[in-house]
């Protein structure tokens, strides 16, 4: 019997140690969980999902007008709609919202055409337009491109697009040329003798070089940089490296029209005009971080320079501007320029594959200037007037260019 009862008695106080255990564990695991879910802490194949909606959950009130909305269009709204329209829309609308023109959110094919236009390809059709004679009118065609093959000539004027009249708004031009690569887009032309013709064209990928350079009279050199994608320092230091072994003594470098680009392509061009160590542009963010960037220094810190500016010279071609004025390199010709002194940077987004380009930096001058809204003033203001071009571009009536080409002559004497 004791035997027995002994036995019974280890038994009950076994269970007894199980049920405390047992409860201490879900006990644990409920105090655990609890933990994980505040810091926003899961395990299991919608971990991450779980993760999101916790990390915000304190959102959710300020941003349920959203859903409202969303729900009553659902509901009511006669059309075609989907979460995928409405929620790109909600996106874009965000952004624009802080009312900043360079933050922006891309959906993933606007991404996509982004992240090409940084490699120097876009798509189109492979012509250059112009304000002429209050119309629309082809200034360049690039040889072997769709409107080349098609016997578009500079000094057609664009009438209408897929029947859409035109007018006088490059921009509706852009905007209605836009698209991807193999659609196709109807234009309707006109000869510069009066006569119309209808072209249906693809837009094909096409590669543009950001610099060509050639040596011009009196071993004067010149240099167009149509913007700063990312080779355009490769691009850039080669045409001038040509130039240099050419006999070049001066060099205009044009800037009129261009958009910008990457800051650091910006960097590695003006490095070759500025002694090394000497600060191009300072950075500096909400928080008051500074990053400086310093000259490598180059193949060209002893050659005078000239350079053209206009309303559209912007960003990046700024950077350049500001730098090389301040250390008095640089002479500059033309008109005040855009005035973007603020830089962007990318980030990817995992849910829509689309990414936010977003105003992190204002950038600032050697001199501690930031042009934002202001822009940069040239040493000799010269306007283009309507009578001073031809519909087809001549450098013999272009006044910017004959001023920069007196200018870079007295400074290379």
């Amino acid at each position: 019997m004791n035997w027995f009862g002994g036995r019974s008695s280890r038994k009950r106080k076994n269970n007894n140690v199980v049920v405390i255990c047992t409860v201490a564990v879900i006990g644990t695991s409920f105090l655990v969980g609890n933990i994980s879910a505040r810091f926003g802490l899961f395990i299991g194949p919608d971990s991450n999902k779980y993760s999101q909606v916790v990390k915000n959950v304190e959102y959710i009130d300020t941003y349920e007008g959203l859903f409202e909305v969303r729900d009553l269009l659902m509901k009511n709204y006669n059309g075609d709609i989907n979460d995928e329209m409405l929620l790109e829309g909600a996106l874009k609308g965000m952004t624009a919202s802080v009312q900043d023109p360079y933050t922006v959110y891309m959906s993933k094919k606007e991404y996509e055409k982004y992240l090409l236009s940084n490699e120097g390809i876009h798509v189109g059709i492979g012509i250059t337009v112009s304000l002429k004679n209050d119309q629309v009118a082809v200034i360049n065609v690039e040889k072997d491109m769709p409107a080349d093959k098609a016997n578009i000539v500079a000094g057609d004027v664009i009438l209408k697009i897929n029947d859409e009249e035109v007018s006088n708004s490059i921009a509706k031009v852009a905007t209605l040329l836009q698209g991807d690569e193999g659609e196709s887009s109807k234009l309707t032309m006109q000869k510069a003798d009066g006569g119309t013709y209808e072209v249906e064209l693809a837009k094909v990928q096409i590669k543009v070089d950001s610099a060509t350079g050639e040596m011009i009279e009196d071993n004067i050199g010149y240099i167009r940089l149509k913007d700063f994608n990312e080779k355009a320092s490769d691009s850039f230091i080669s045409a001038l490296s040509t130039l240099k072994d050419s006999g070049m003594k001066g060099l205009i470098i044009d800037l009129r029209g261009n958009p910008g680009g990457f800051l650091t392509e910006a960097e590695k061009i003006a490095s070759q005009f500025i002694p090394e160590g000497e600060v191009i542009t300072t950075l500096k963010d909400k928080y008051g971080k500074e990053k400086v960037s310093l000259s490598k220094g180059g193949i060209a810190e002893n050659i005078p320079v000239v350079l053209l500016i206009d309303g559209n010279t912007a960003s990046a071609s700024e950077v350049i501007t500001g730098a090389l004025r301040d250390y008095g390199i640089a002479t500059t010709v033309g008109t005040k320029t855009y005035g973007k002194g603020v830089a962007q940077a990318p980030y990817t987004l995992e849910n829509t594959e689309g990414a936010l380009k977003i105003t992190v930096q204002k950038f600032y001058t050697p001199n501690g200037e930031n042009i934002h809204k202001i822009g940069i003033s040239p040493d000799y203001e010269v306007k283009i007037i309507e009578e001073d071009t031809n519909a087809t571009y001549d450098r013999s009536t272009d006044p910017q260019y004959q001023k920069a080409l007196q200018v870079i002559k007295e400074k290379s004497k």
